[in-house]
């Protein structure tokens, strides 16, 4: 529904149906009539950065390692383990060019 703009003057009666016409169109946008979508606009300027948060929880200690064991194979290093911290053992792999 498109409003009718009545152009008041200095002197003009106010009319019933005069305000009964702005009545309506004020319903008519209080119970949710609405237009197409328009485009969207330009982004806006970046806001101003915000207070410093509190700080967090400690994470979870992760494993470090604990002790290495090396392979030799005519004196030279070929392979190996690592045990962590945790008791656990990753392979050493060892690349030559």
């Amino acid at each position: 529904m498109a409003h009718i703009v009545n152009e008041w003057k200095t002197g003009d009666t106010i009319t019933a149906p005069k305000l009964n016409a702005i009545e309506n169109d004020l319903a008519a946008v209080g119970d949710g009539e609405q237009g197409p979508k328009g485009d969207a606009g330009e982004t806006g300027p970046t806001g101003p950065t915000g207070p410093k948060g509190d700080k967090g929880d400690a994470g979870a200690t992760g494993a470090s390692v604990k002790a290495i064991e090396l392979e030799l194979t005519d004196g030279a290093v070929t392979g190996g383990t690592a045990t962590l911290t945790d008791d656990s053992t990753v392979s050493i792999t060892v690349t030559t060019k």
